[in-house]
């Protein structure tokens, strides 16, 4: 039996020592990092300690990977690992934190369709799931308003703690089910968004929305079934959940520029007429201070306006 690879080991040493973010945030670090390995070793390189990888080790590695033809998104999910462990180990790592450093291009092509849930639908089964005698229906209904009033994931979502979430200066602190295990705060919180909070309260069991009885994989095969039983699917909504977070980013635009996001034009230059008519020459910079706030808002990275374009269009 061979011996064990000492950055194998790293990863596992180090991931669960730091426990940062959720287990399922630390399963996949420490299967990211462990893939980059294995390809490091493939290309012969010897090093045996994290604090000693550099961009050229990370270089290298993607290369190959891009040369065997592995997705771009997997790669940079591969990459998010690493930069994990290299930052347990070395607090100063260099590690570019920008992917296009290593070659990797950001998703180009942005359809431009709004892709968000229409508010009656949501208003429509909200309704009708708060009105159930049934508890579980009661706790779909809490999901559906936080995904709906702070742009939270499905997970994020189930994992929410109404009663820990409020912090002092009125920001909304998210740090459970976060992609990456990225902690984020919302800071200017609407009206609905504090109701929609204070209605998870009175349905929540224990700290979160998950029912007592069920594992988190249960409640989420449950809540999928209820939605889709109350005409939230592509098929019959033309978009699953996740359209209400489509919903709250186009909203929250709106709120911070002034004008309505791309999405909602038939074309880029009728959004263009739109915003140069409500905000004057200061559109450009209102579009673009609005799009670093969503990023961070919706926690994703400051490069990350191709993701944020998904969700309000492009220009």
């Amino acid at each position: 039996m061979g011996k064990a690879d000492p950055l194998i080991i790293g990863i596992h040493k180090g991931i669960r020592a730091n426990r940062h973010g959720s287990y399922k945030t630390q399963h996949n670090n420490i299967s990211e990092a462990t893939h980059f390995v294995k390809a490091l070793r493939e290309l012969g390189f010897g090093v045996n300690k994290w604090k000693n990888i550099t961009n050229k080790h990370v270089g290298a590695v993607v290369r190959h990977w891009t040369e065997t033809g592995l997705a771009v998104g997997t790669i940079k999910s591969y990459l998010s690992g690493v930069r994990r462990v290299c930052s347990i180990y070395n607090k100063e790592s260099n590690i570019h934190k920008n992917n296009s450093a290593f070659g990797l291009k950001n998703r180009v092509y942005v359809d431009n369709r709004d892709k968000s849930i229409d508010r009656e639908t949501y208003s429509r089964v909200v309704d009708k799931l708060k009105s159930s005698e049934n508890i579980e229906d009661k706790k779909v209904a809490a999901q559906l308003m936080l995904q709906r009033e702070l742009g939270l994931r499905n997970e994020e979502s189930r994992k929410f703690d109404p009663n820990r979430s409020v912090m002092h200066d009125g920001r909304i602190f998210v740090h459970f089910g976060t992609k990456g295990g990225r902690d984020r705060c919302i800071d200017q919180p609407s009206e609905n968004a504090m109701k929609a909070i204070e209605y998870a309260k009175t349905v929540i069991s224990g700290k979160n929305l998950i029912p007592d009885k069920m594992t988190e994989k249960q409640w989420e095969k449950q809540f999928y079934r209820i939605i889709r039983k109350h005409g939230i699917s592509r098929t019959e909504a033309n978009a699953s959940c996740h359209g209400l977070r489509h919903l709250y980013t186009q909203e929250r635009y709106e709120r911070i520029t002034g004008f309505k996001p791309p999405c909602k034009f038939e074309s880029k230059q009728d959004f263009k007429i739109n915003a140069e008519r409500s905000a004057g020459n200061h559109w450009r910079k209102l579009d673009r201070d609005a799009r670093q706030i969503l990023m961070t808002e919706l926690g994703h990275g400051p490069d990350r306006n191709d993701v944020i374009s998904q969700y309000i269009g492009s220009v």
